[in-house]
Parts: C-alpha cells; sequence; structure tokens
C-alpha cells in the first residue's frame, strides 16, 4: 500500500483521470448528522467582477471598457440576477439554481488583510486567520474537530495532490487525485493475501500508525463493495472531482467534508477568453452535480472560495492584476439563495480599497464562521476563527 502516514492524517498518492463512475447507496453505518460541506477552492484569486458582474454600478464600465461584460439582454451580456448584479453569460447553467434559491452569491467579500501574495493570502483563507502565519491546522479541521466529526474512513477526502492546509489538523483525510486508485498497489495474484496480512497488522493497537492503517483498509474495503454507474459522463471535462464527490454523498458512506482545488484563476493576460473558458467548466459542473444529487442535495452545502479579487482597472494585456475583495458562491439545498449578500461598497475612485481594488465589506471568515457553526456543526466560533468576533451574514435556512 503505498501511503504517507502521520498523527491524525492518512495521504494516498494516486494520479490520472478522474473516476468516471459514480455509485449507488450502499448499507454502510450512517452518522446520525448526514450534512456535508464541499469546499471548491479556486487558487489563483478569481475576479469577483466577472463572476458576478456589477452591472448596476457604471464605474464598472468606466474602469474596464474593454474587459468589461456586458449588461443584460445585450449580446453576450450578464444574467441578471436582481437589476444590480449578474452572473457572467458562461454560468448560465446556474440560474435555474438560483432562482429556485438553491445559489447564494456572497460579494465584496475578503480578508482584512492586505497582501496580494497568492501564497500568504491562501494560508490565510484556509487557516482563517489572516496575518498569521504561524497558525499550522486549518479552519475547517478545527471545525470538523470541534463537532466531532473526521474520524471515519470515508468521513473526509480531498481530491488533489495534497492535503490543502484548510484540513490540516487533529482529523483524519483521505487525500488522493482518483477514487478508483485507492487500493493496495499490489499484482491481482498477491492483493487478497496482502490485504489479509495487513489487516492482521493493524488489527490491534491504538497509536497513530496503527489507526491509520486500519482506516486506510477500510476505506480500501468500502470503495471496492461499491457498484459503478456511468453518471460521471454527464460531467464536463474538467468536473470530473464533482462527480467522485456526489457518488460518495449519494452513497452514504458518512461523507461529511469534501475538499476540491481548482487551479488557473491567475488571469494577468486575456482574461476574458480565459476565464470564459473556466465559468463554462465550472457552470456545467455545478448544474450537473445539482442535478446528479437530485434529493440528497438537502443536505449539502457547496463554498466557492478563493483568497482574493482582482483591480477594478483592466491592465494592458486584457486581463487585471492581485487585488483584494472578490465574490464567493454557496450552493446547495441549507442555503439562503436567489439573493446577493453582502454590502455593496461601489467602485468609484474614492470608493476602492487603496483607490484601485473592490472593498471588502464582509470578511471572509464570518462566512466560514456561519458554515462551521451552522452547517458543519461546530460547537463555536471560537475556534474555527481565532482571534475573532464573527458577524452574522445570514447564509444558511
Amino acid at each position: 500500500m503505498t501511503t504517507m502516514l502521520s498523527r491524525r492524517s492518512l495521504l494516498l498518492a494516486a494520479s490520472g483521470a478522474a473516476l468516471a463512475s459514480t455509485l449507488p447507496r450502499w448499507a454502510f453505518a450512517e452518522t446520525p448528522d448526514r450534512r456535508v460541506l464541499v469546499v471548491l477552492f479556486l487558487r489563483g484569486g478569481v475576479d469577483g467582477l466577472h463572476l458576478i458582474v456589477p452591472h448596476g454600478d457604471p464605474e464598472y464600465y468606466s474602469a474596464r471598457k474593454g474587459l468589461a461584460v456586458a449588461r443584460p439582454k445585450k449580446s453576450d451580456g450578464a444574467i441578471d440576477l436582481d437589476g444590480q448584479f449578474g452572473l457572467h453569460p458562461r454560468l448560465a447553467p446556474l440560474e435555474p439554481a438560483y432562482r429556485a434559491g438553491e445559489l447564494a452569491v456572497i460579494h465584496a467579500v475578503g480578508s482584512p488583510d492586505a497582501t496580494r501574495s497568492h501564497f500568504e493570502a491562501q494560508d490565510y483563507a484556509e487557516t482563517g486567520t489572516p496575518g498569521r502565519r504561524s497558525t499550522r491546522t486549518g479552519w475547517l479541521a478545527r471545525g470538523l474537530a470541534s463537532a466531532g466529526k473526521g474520524r471515519q474512513p470515508l468521513g473526509v477526502v480531498a481530491l488533489g495532490n495534497k492535503r490543502p492546509l484548510g484540513l490540516r489538523g487533529e482529523i483524519d483525510v483521505v487525500t488522493a487525485k482518483r477514487l478508483d486508485q485507492f487500493r493496495l498497489l499490489a499484482p491481482k495474484r498477491l492483493e487478497s493475501r496482502l490485504g489479509e496480512a495487513f489487516e492482521a497488522l493493524y488489527a490491534k493497537g491504538d497509536d497513530a500508525v496503527t489507526r491509520a492503517g486500519r482506516d486506510a483498509l477500510g476505506a480500501t474495503r468500502q470503495l471496492a463493495k461499491l457498484e459503478r454507474d456511468t453518471r460521471a459522463g454527464d460531467y464536463p471535462d474538467g468536473a470530473r472531482p464533482l462527480a467522485e464527490v456526489a457518488a460518495l454523498i449519494r452513497a452514504d458512506v458518512g461523507l461529511t467534508t469534501a475538499w476540491l482545488d481548482v487551479g488557473g484563476w491567475d488571469t494577468h493576460q486575456a482574461q476574458g477568453q480565459r476565464l470564459g473558458r473556466l465559468f463554462d467548466g465550472l457552470g456545467k459542473g455545478l448544474a450537473a452535480f445539482r442535478a446528479d444529487l437530485g434529493k440528497d442535495l438537502e443536505r449539502v452545502v457547496l463554498l466557492v472560495m478563493s483568497e482574493f479579487g482582482r483591480t477594478v482597472a483592466e491592465n494592458g494585456t486584457g486581463g487585471t492584476d492581485h487585488g483584494h475583495g472578490t465574490a464567493m458562491l454557496l450552493f446547495g439545498g441549507p442555503v439562503r439563495g436567489g439573493k446577493v449578500h453582502g454590502v455593496w461598497p461601489g467602485l468609484a475612485r474614492e470608493q476602492r480599497y487603496e483607490a484601485r481594488d473592490l472593498a471588502v465589506t464582509t470578511d471572509y471568515r464570518d462566512v466560514l464562521a456561519e458554515l462551521a457553526t451552522g452547517h458543519v456543526g461546530a460547537r463555536d466560533a471560537s475556534g474555527v476563527v481565532p482571534g475573532h468576533s464573527p458577524k452574522k451574514v445570514g447564509l444558511l435556512r
């Protein structure tokens, strides 16, 4: 078994294409609380003004003469949400979810820290402690530990190359690039015998390595028993990890949290074309996820977040540079959707942060704390966002 074991953590290195399948319900023991939180992290700093277009603010069009998304009802224009804001036209598959109250927007959201460094901003976003590089655990890991979750073999899953900082802490995490390769790496003729040998090896003891090995074997057994169908074919290329998460949710294997990373959002050049392609995949992927889950969406919340936004004005190469405030999306049955949350600060030069960026009016820690306490089940917010007294945003029903 190719593994890297550490205290209360498990990393299985796997690579290649995502699992092209979904899984039916299986009779695993269910936890009383079947709520699931999915975090979709857009790494690179997504332009919130392109994601959710402030078409009602004339300063947007003054600052972006070549890059601005057209007003609603114009050719390739924004999809109006409330007379002030609109979805990028390539996110049209998400409009039904917004109208159904299953998609919410938080605009002008971000960190109080002024950094425009990807590395620092991503660390702060994942730890929930802006300005503190010394924090070694993630906001979501602390929230799960507070809720008494994160100990089941398939309770917390991260699909990517490594365990994200947001999930570092006193919880067990299955980390893999593809779930269909989460198994003993051995020749078929030896796989059964090796499995029995590892089971005997890890049968007794309660040290960290033994527990991790036992959990790894339990997870491989669960995944091996699940039958596969072809529903993942409904997802666009690049969105297959969402199909894997939906499969685990529908199978009731005890999943409480999933974390997905998507790179490529640092758009200094040719932003219109690049974000158009990325938004096309994001919109179709989330729409497929919604259709795939069906009634199970009632217990799922999916957060789309990034480390920071972009400059209000476009640069000389058809893009935007590192900024400050941005937009988040919140998706799922428990969400107070059909609404753009937050206070709009305006885009006039004197209203911008440092005269260049969208100002932050909603602290991202307020969003994280509300999800951790209201959906994950954390006992209080003090451990999730230490040193901060969260304000209620009103994101959940």
